[in-house]
Parts: C-alpha cells; structure tokens; sequence
C-alpha cells in the first residue's frame, strides 16, 4: 500500500474528522480538553498531519487523533459508528462519527491491517519524541 504523508495548516484544529470524538471538553471549561486539544503554531495555523490512503485524504490535527484512528481500525471485528458515537455521551447520531464516512474499501480487514502498519510507521516519523500532543513539523517546514 503506496502511503504519501504531508503538513497543511488550518485555522481551526476541530475541522479534522477525529477531533470531535477525541477531545472531550472538560466539564466546566471552555478551551481544556482530554486529551488535551493541539496548539497552533504562531503566524500559521494548526497543523494537519494529510495521509494518502487508496486515493483517500486522511486527516488529523492531533497525535491522539491519529492514535485513535489505529486503535479503532486495529480492532476485530471492527466496532460500529454507532457503538463509537454512544461513546461520546451526546444525541449526535453515528452517522456523523468519521467511520462512518470511510470508505468501504478502507474498511475491509486487509486493507486496514496494511493501513495500520503504515499509519504507525507514519506516527514514528512525524510525532516528536517525549510529547504526544503535536505533531513533529520540523522537518517539514
């Protein structure tokens, strides 16, 4: 599986498809979340961490976004949008969970085996070492 991996900048870290499900706010507050949201990067934006997938454009503007990403595609059977979204706590309905706009062909178990593999290996290149909440750009900018 062919997998091509770029930075873009956004003004909004929520725009990513996973960040709605990720980061929870924090009872009482109004900017904290768990895990904690992403910081922007001065003068640019918030990093989005694009992955080419089978002509998909996978996108994610937190390392924990991506971490749950695999965690989800790793599991067999795979879970529902359904059982994902109930987790979230509100009235939202699955159909707007992120897995439920995959595409089918993502979904099947080969298919996320390999995507899993490689989304690691991706993790390893662009997460910096001892911090978990923002992508690694450095090396991109």
């Amino acid at each position: 599986m062919m997998l091509k991996h770029h930075f873009t900048f956004e003004k909004d870290w929520r725009f990513a498809p996973a960040a709605f499900w990720v980061h929870i706010p924090t009872p009482n507050t109004e900017r904290e979340f768990a895990p904690p949201a992403p910081e922007p990067i001065p003068h640019k934006g918030y990093a989005f961490l694009h992955v080419e997938v089978e002509g998909v454009d996978l996108q994610f503007s937190a390392p924990a976004q991506l971490d749950h990403f695999i965690e989800v595609l790793r599991r067999k059977p795979l879970p529902t949008s359904r059982q994902l979204s109930s987790k979230r706590g509100l009235a939202l309905g699955p159909n707007g969970h992120w897995l439920s706009r995959l595409p089918a062909k993502l979904k099947a178990p080969r298919a996320r085996e390999k995507m899993v593999r490689v989304l690691r290996e991706v993790r390893a290149k662009v997460v910096g070492t001892g911090s978990d909440i923002a992508f690694n750009t450095s090396a991109f900018m």
